[in-house]
């Protein structure tokens, strides 16, 4: 019979970083190519707050975000403009969020506060059982919300008169 020793399989432990400035050069061609751009947050498995993106051309990549490439992001999204004065993808912090799904919850609590772009929402009966869908639609992109429906969201965006 084989033996297989597993001394020499690299473990997680050993893998390489993520290569941020790498997403970040693939973001900005796709920018500048005018696409449209579909994103969801998340927290990658290092910690770091993410967008998943991809495009009719680009498949779902993952790209680490701070505050500059979060801004960059949102002004890509309403003008079309892609240049990234200041944006330095390999400055990022470690988020104090664990959880994919609290985050995403926030982000979405965040863009309701905002009021700067319409959400729409999927009706209860018409959404995958105990999940709460929402579209933020830009000019440039969309990004999706998929959330787990718990009774702080609903309660949340009921007050806020978004859902009934």
């Amino acid at each position: 019979m084989i033996q297989f020793s597993f001394e020499k399989v690299s473990g997680i432990g050993n893998r390489e970083p993520y290569n941020n400035v790498a997403a970040h050069e693939e973001l900005k061609s796709m920018m500048s190519r005018f696409d449209r751009l579909n994103i969801f947050f998340d927290i990658d498995e290092d910690g770091y707050e993410v967008i998943k993106v991809e495009s009719t051309y680009v498949k779902r990549f993952a790209y680490q975000l701070n505050d500059e490439s979060a801004n960059w992001l949102m002004t890509y999204l309403s003008t079309g403009k892609s240049e990234d004065f200041g944006v330095e993808p390999s400055e990022i912090q470690q988020s104090d969020q664990t959880n994919g799904n609290e985050y995403r919850k926030n982000m979405l609590k965040l863009f309701v506060e905002s009021k700067a772009v319409n959400i729409q929402f999927t009706p209860e009966f018409r959404d995958r059982r105990g999940q709460l869908t929402a579209v933020a639609n830009f000019k440039f992109g969309n990004i999706f919300f998929f959330i787990n429906r718990d009774e702080d969201i609903v309660s949340y965006l009921q007050e806020k008169g978004l859902i009934r």
